[in-house]
């Protein structure tokens, strides 16, 4: 975790009361951990331990973890300890079906909606990664990456927009533990995948900006069958511990 984010962490925690502001924040907190890597597939979870990181009581704490159990992310054992979900790559090709169906349409709606100012802010994510991947600083990658595919959804509709960015973090996982071979922070990074990846979301945006939504939303989901291939053909390849 960097630094900028263990600052804003320990403010939060220095500010937050014990209620459902708490609740949110433990939430939010430990779920971008088990998203990230930084908690990983099958890790116990202390509610000792993590409660006292968040600087919370372990009520709210365990209502956060109840949110988590009901999302996937969290599994609960006899003994009412708790550790991070396993990766399932059923759940992965769920994940993905879900995606591939959803977004050739809401990029289609989107496309005609945007905006000169949204338009260019897509083209800067898009640059923004090249520039992130230059500086190997892959916390910053990811985000902008993330920004990319979602503003190519953003005027769907509130509850798709809600849809995609919730199977977008789920996904993450997988492309970490598969694709990036890290947590969050990682530097241990396939440059050539990052790379060829990169060439699909240039083909994809120039299709955007040639206002061409139908053949945008044909790209994308080819690039999605790319990652989720890759993240398939790896499993099976090297298999994890």
């Amino acid at each position: 975790m960097s630094d900028a984010q263990h600052r804003a962490d320990a403010q939060h925690r220095a500010n937050a009361p014990q209620s459902a502001d708490a609740v949110e924040f433990a939430y939010r907190r430990a779920r971008r951990a088990i998203l990230t890597g930084e908690l990983a597939p099958g890790a116990p979870i202390s509610q000792v331990k993590v409660a006292a990181e968040l600087g919370i009581s372990r009520t709210p704490l365990r209502e956060a973890l109840s949110r988590l159990a009901a999302e996937g992310l969290v599994t609960s054992e006899f003994n009412r300890r708790m550790r991070v979900s396993e990766l399932d790559l059923a759940d992965f090709e769920q994940i993905y079906a879900i995606r591939m169906g959803v977004e050739p349409g809401a990029i289609e709606r989107t496309a005609p909606q945007l905006t000169g100012a949204e338009r260019r802010a897509i083209e800067g994510h898009l640059d923004g990664m090249d520039a992130a991947m230059a500086a190997e600083d892959m916390d910053a990658f990811r985000a902008h990456h993330k920004a990319f595919h979602l503003g190519l959804s953003q005027h769907a509709g509130a509850r798709i927009c809600r849809l995609l960015e919730d199977m977008w973090d789920h996904s993450e996982r997988y492309r970490l533990a598969y694709l990036h071979d890290g947590a969050a922070g990682s530097q241990d990074v396939d440059r050539e995948r990052i790379a060829a990846g990169q060439v699909d979301h240039r083909a994809i945006f120039a299709a955007l900006r040639a206002g061409d939504p139908a053949e945008c939303a044909r790209l994308q989901v080819a690039h999605m069958a790319t990652t989720l291939n890759g993240v398939l053909r790896d499993a099976v390849t090297a298999p994890r511990d």
